[in-house]
């Protein structure tokens, strides 16, 4: 009986391998031996490949046996059939083990701007291969991007209900008031002075902006309550903004922490009000992660603190 046409989904791996031990080994003892199996399996493994495919593969000549002409046709086809699968197994695990190409990361102004740059340096410090692209938007937009499929990772100043997502708590930080340092104001206000003062507000979707609302609703303060004199849509704009007495602003403390350092800017306390925040890493549920990506996902849920 002629081999029928071999398909590949109705060929064990493990029976190759048998096959190519016994074609070698010239001996079922000796294959169950070299395989750390029973001969019985080894015979019985054989037998079902050869109803399989159709054909005898070894004459049984007593306690010796000796390979078909099928088999002799078979022997390099399972051998070069073996090797490749030996050698897609390689390919995936050096992939699992290779921490190298591009890592495109969404974030909101603050980790963008302040906290991711010092983590991708260090990061690309152990890994050389890595090169990074970083976009910044504001929360809303990183998160839709996250669950759009545009990104694998986000990180972000704010959470939102979903069952599709995995919010990481990340660095904390907190919001503190700043004003010029062109002006004579006290170190501590009530909530009622500040809504006298002129004020700078982040624009919508800005995780900033949205922090601000959850802590003024938890304090009785709603965004209508202030003055507001001007939105603006970036953390520079604020900050240049403050420093020229446009305004004042509650804005992170990370970002500016070297204004505050050089005196130019000041921070006040708002009397009863502490305004602290995490940010989060965003990854969809569903989506499997790179290994370039899950290890720069461990590095960042490493990182609980943000030092310059």
């Amino acid at each position: 009986m002629c081999c029928q046409a071999i398909e590949v989904n109705t060929i064990e791996t493990r029976q190759l391998k048998i096959f190519v031990t016994v074609y070698k080994s010239g001996s079922f003892t000796r294959a169950a031996e070299l395989i750390s199996t029973s001969q019985p399996a080894v015979s019985e493994q054989i037998k079902t490949l050869e109803k399989r495919l159709g054909c005898r593969l070894f004459d049984r000549l007593g306690r010796t046996i000796k390979p078909t002409r099928k088999a002799e046709i078979l022997y390099p086809k399972a051998q070069a059939i073996l090797e490749d699968i030996k050698n897609v197994e390689d390919e995936l695990l050096q992939e699992d083990q290779n921490v190298s190409g591009e890592l495109t990361v969404g974030a909101s102004t603050i980790p963008g701007a302040y906290i991711l740059p010092r983590i991708a340096t260090d990061f690309k410090a152990l890994h050389p291969e890595i090169s990074f692209e970083i976009r910044i938007a504001d929360s809303g937009e990183v998160i839709d991007a996250v669950l759009n499929h545009d990104l694998l990772i986000g990180i972000v100043g704010t959470k939102i209900t979903s069952n599709n997502l995995n919010f990481y708590s990340f660095v904390e930080d907190e919001l503190v008031l700043a004003v010029s340092a062109k002006i004579n104001v006290k170190s501590t206000i009530s909530l009622q002075q500040l809504v006298k003062l002129p004020f700078l507000l982040r624009e919508n979707g800005s995780g900033t902006r949205k922090s601000m609302e959850e802590f003024g609703f938890k304090n009785g303060l709603e965004i209508t309550q202030l003055n507001t004199v001007a939105v603006l849509g970036s953390n520079a704009a604020m900050k240049e903004a403050i420093k020229e007495d446009l305004g004042v602003s509650i804005l992170s403390r990370i970002s500016i922490r070297d204004e505050l350092g050089c005196g130019k800017l000041q921070e006040i306390q708002i009397e009863g009000m502490s305004l602290k925040r995490s940010f989060y890493v965003v990854t969809l549920k569903k989506r499997s992660l790179p290994n370039p990506y899950t290890v720069f996902l461990e590095t960042l849920l490493k990182t609980r603190e943000f030092k310059r």
